[in-house]
């Protein structure tokens, strides 16, 4: 078999800071499953049950003052779009709407990760904002860590 070399170029595009979110990501939903947010699936497949977080943890007050700060107003305003098949094996995109509840702030924080990591850079329409949407994602899981005591500690390895 002939040697083919492999251009990984590609791989390293990415945007400012997606590298730490997907690192910050990874501990945060260690941490959520270890403080009691794990849900089981079907097959009993373990998932963080990011709403029942949401709601319990951060709530409307944390919400409002996300809000009222202003370091997440992209996500908020403008949140990424989601990805959905065509129904023929190919991706489209969905516009989604302005964020109006903590719920709906936490799965825009998460539709940034997911996006750039399960193929979102194919034709992303996302692209000219992913920079901001980063930093915006970054910047929630900063307020969360310091909003939830036992979160932050179970994430810092302080448990």
């Amino acid at each position: 078999m002939a040697a083919v070399e492999v251009n990984y170029s590609k791989s390293e595009e990415h945007p400012v800071g997606a590298d730490r979110l997907f690192k910050v990501m990874m501990r945060l939903e260690f941490a959520l499953k270890e403080i009691g947010y794990c849900k089981t699936a079907g097959n009993q497949k373990a998932e963080v049950d990011w709403d029942r977080f949401a709601n319990e943890r951060l709530g409307a007050s944390f919400f409002n003052a996300m809000k009222a700060e202003g370091s997440v107003n992209v996500l908020l305003q403008t949140p990424p779009k989601r990805q959905i098949g065509d129904g023929q094996g190919y991706l489209s995109w969905k516009q989604v709407g302005a964020v109006s509840n903590i719920q709906e702030l936490v799965g825009s924080l998460r539709r940034v990760r997911n996006n750039l990591f399960h193929g979102g850079k194919s034709g992303d329409p996302d692209k000219d904002r992913d920079d901001v949407l980063v930093g915006n994602a970054l910047s929630s899981i900063d307020a969360i860590l310091r909003h939830d005591h036992d979160l932050r500690m179970m994430f810092e390895g302080k448990h």
